[in-house]
């Protein structure tokens, strides 16, 4: 019997891990993500009275695993938000990030697109067999589909805003059950493009958005980030950019309804130096909440469209594909 049934079948499964934070590989904070079936770690949720401490904070899932410390800057007690309304969570954090309260430093890697470049280069026949054939112009390969939408295998970042925790009585948090407001700095030495490895020393700068609000009904995670990225290899463009990204899980909402178990990533970049749009990622996705199981399925899809201006030089390739399609199945515990 020919294989390829069987590596498209481990794929899939490899696949159905967390979501990513950010699809479009965020560096630290990221995303990524959502933290589906993620296993986080941190200290047990505090006493909103109490002072805050020093922090050491892990998460790990097959697209975005991280190592973070918090530290705080100021003696005042973190802010609880554990049932504010989503809009108010986040006018709360803009106006706290006036005056920061919080410095946190995180390395974060990408597992699961950091092997799919390894696996491409080390395995190429094999990679070639997880093609789906052509849909026009463009070339369906299910390796490609469960790893796009992101450009980079790890990162450093440094981040200082404002901080929110989320704590409810009687209940148990499931996460970091954190939301954050401020500025983040990120480096990295290495770019992803169609699961090839490029030397890059780049820079990335952006406000952000972003946390997760997690009890045993309801999951929900959010990034809202608008930054500027510069690249060290001359092949390719620095952009600016802007993204956002909403995920909902309810296990008492109802599944017709457009915001609760829903999944919703944008992102747009555009040159710096002309103003040319060279990448957009639309992807859309729904939650299958079983509440017996205390579990849900998840399907993500969308497109990425990717101008051949975003790389010159020898990175230059005419025949590349300007739509990659994006599929990942889930199970979100």
């Amino acid at each position: 019997m020919h294989a390829r049934p069987f590596r498209l079948l481990f794929l899939l499964l490899l696949a159905a891990g967390p979501a990513p934070a950010e699809e479009t590989a965020p560096p630290a904070m990221a995303q990524a993500g959502s933290a589906n079936a993620t296993v986080a770690g941190g200290s047990p949720a505090a006493d909103p009275a109490a002072p805050p401490r020093v922090e050491w904070l892990w998460e790990l899932n097959p697209y975005y695993s991280s190592l973070a410390v918090e530290v705080p800057l100021t003696d005042a007690p973190v802010p609880d938000g554990g049932r504010l309304p989503e809009s108010h969570v986040y006018r709360q954090l803009f106006l706290d990030s006036l005056s920061p309260r919080l410095l946190m430093a995180e390395v974060s890697v990408y597992p699961l697109p950091a092997f799919g470049a390894w696996y491409k280069k080390h395995q190429r026949e094999s990679y070639e067999d997880f093609g789906l054939g052509e849909a026009g112009s463009t070339d369906l390969n299910v390796f490609d589909a469960v790893t796009a939408g992101f450009q980079e295998p790890w990162a450093f970042s440094l981040f200082t805003g404002s901080v929110m925790q989320f704590t409810r009585p009687a209940e148990k948090r499931e996460g970091r059950n954190r939301g954050y407001m401020g500025y983040l700095i990120s480096v990295g030495a290495k770019h992803i493009h169609n699961n090839v490895l490029i030397d890059d020393t780049w820079w990335e700068f952006e406000w952000k958005l972003k946390g997760e609000r997690q009890f045993r009904e309801e999951k929900l995670s959010w990034s809202f980030r608008l930054g500027v990225k510069n690249h060290g290899n001359p092949d390719i463009s620095d952009v600016a950019y802007i993204g956002m990204r909403r995920s909902n899980l309810d296990y008492q909402g109802s599944w017709l309804s457009l915001l609760n178990n829903s999944n919703l990533e944008l992102l747009m970049e555009a040159d710096r130096h002309n103003g040319r749009f060279l990448r957009q990622e639309v992807i859309v996705g729904r939650k299958l909440p079983i509440r017996r199981w205390h579990l849900a399925l998840t399907l993500d899809a969308g497109v990425i469209y990717e101008d051949p201006q975003k790389y010159r030089g020898i990175l230059a390739d005419p025949t590349a594909d300007r739509l990659t399609f994006v599929v990942r199945p889930n199970i979100q515990f």
